[in-house]
């Protein structure tokens, strides 16, 4: 009876590990496919089962000394930032420190019609405040000094609010600000002090921090506004004061590996707290993360952007499940790379980046010429089988179809989709990194 059993647990066992071989294979074709379309340049972690099986770093986390990328290469994580500051704010309803229907004029009397916005409101992006990043004044805002508390708090405080609070979803990094001026009221201690102590310390996260600008680590990745075949261009990092609770964090891809284990057996937060967070209210975003479905399985993520990096955390739970990616350059699409691995981890089709053949009819309707402004326009022409972009009097590059409407350049990170108006006309939307321009097609 006992060989039978050892038989059984070694056949388990060897299933296991041709199982997480067939993950690494597939895994590394996908990213080896991104890296070549120059999609992905970073650092990546996957577990499943409570396993890793999949963990490494691709390019340069220094492109002009040829310093490579690696698993303890350390980003700037943006957004991702988020649910670390929730996670607090939790923690602290746990503690009868603040209640989520507490109304924000309970911290900021002066606050604009702050007696009808809660902390939930702030937490689920349905407070109707005003975006901070929309603000003219803040865009103009030098973002690599210092930006007090107080002149953050002037770019949206006394703005009229686009909605009734909690009636529509809107996202809004000025709802995460004041989350940490929360904090920071209630617990007299700064924000990343707070996180530090309630979070990185307890899970060791000896990687991760807040002042990327200030960081003097030999493993420091220096992030990338434009990342293409021909040219390279670094970024400056902006002061944390800029983002702050919004998306001022750094980590790494082990660093986050253990904030997942953290959250999976409730070391910060308890059990019912962490429900709470992952209902979603509006739009499928719950308490600092979006939640989703997939292959019948609740999909818990958030990704994030700043200034020369992308990143992206997604986690099946119930299956002991994370997908990480670091990326130190802009990428729009990081997040088709985290739902392809997902895929691979339950032996599901996906589609990325796969290039169709389209007909000369479908072509033929999208060529023509298309004003963003009256000094901005982009040309498509066609060439037999194959579309070509020109911007303004630059040279024409290659674009191609992954779907009817969607088409992608190989080696930047540029895609081009066409809407069709009402009236048959079409309307082109050209992205580029984080950026996007939306132009009609015009008569010659």
């Amino acid at each position: 009876m006992k060989k039978i059993i050892t038989l059984l647990i070694a056949i388990i066992c060897l299933n296991s590990i041709i199982h997480a071989q067939e993950f690494d294979k597939k895994i590394e074709i996908l990213i080896d496919k991104s890296v070549g379309l120059y999609r992905f340049n970073g650092s990546i972690l996957v577990c499943k089962n409570g396993k890793i099986v999949f963990e490494k770093a691709y390019g340069y986390q220094d492109i002009e000394n040829k310093i490579i990328n690696t698993p303890n290469t350390i980003y700037q994580v943006g957004s991702m930032t988020k649910q670390f500051t929730a996670t607090v704010i939790l923690k602290l309803a746990e503690q009868n420190k603040l209640t989520l229907d507490d109304k924000i004029s309970k911290y900021f009397p002066d606050f604009k019609r702050g007696n009808e916005i809660t902390i939930k409101h702030l937490l689920t992006h349905t407070s109707g405040i005003s975006e901070l990043f929309r603000d003219s004044l803040f865009i103009q805002e030098n973002k690599e000094k210092p930006i007090s508390r107080e002149k953050l708090l002037s770019f949206f405080m006394n703005k009229p609010l686009y909605f009734e609070p909690g009636t529509k979803y809107l996202y809004c990094n000025s709802g995460y600000i004041l989350l940490g001026l929360i904090i920071e009221k209630v617990t007299g201690k700064p924000y990343e002090q707070i996180v530090k102590g309630y979070i990185l310390k307890p899970l060791k996260m000896t990687h991760s921090g807040f002042d990327f600008a200030g960081l003097n680590s030999a493993q420091k990745a220096i992030g990338y506004t434009r990342f293409s075949k021909t040219e390279n261009i670094a970024s400056k990092p902006w002061d944390s004061t800029a983002t702050y609770s919004a998306g001022s964090l750094y980590s790494t891809s082990n660093d986050l590996y253990l904030w997942h284990k953290g959250l999976l057996n409730n070391k910060i937060l308890k059990r019912s707290s962490l429900e709470k967070a992952y209902t979603p209210f509006l739009e499928g975003y719950g308490l600092g993360c979006w939640i989703d479905s997939l292959y019948q399985r609740r999909v818990i993520s958030h990704g994030g952007n700043i200034e020369g990096f992308t990143s992206y955390f997604g986690r099946i739970q119930e299956d002991d499940v994370c997908v990480i990616l670091l990326n130190n350059i802009y990428n729009r699409e990081i997040e088709s790379i985290g739902t392809s691995i997902f895929a691979i981890l339950y032996d599901k089709p996906y589609h990325f980046f796969d290039e169709i053949k389209l007909s000369a009819d479908v072509l033929e309707k999208y060529v023509g010429k298309y004003e963003i402004n009256p000094d901005y326009h982009i040309k498509i022409t066609r060439l037999n089988d194959q579309l070509f972009a020109q911007i303004k009097e630059e040279p024409k590059f290659e674009i191609v179809a992954d779907k009817e409407n969607s088409f992608f350049v190989k080696e930047e990170d540029i895609r081009i989709k066409f809407r069709a108006n009402a009236d048959k006309t079409y309307r082109l939307v050209f992205y580029k990194g984080l950026n996007s321009k939306i132009g009609d097609k015009v008569m010659e």
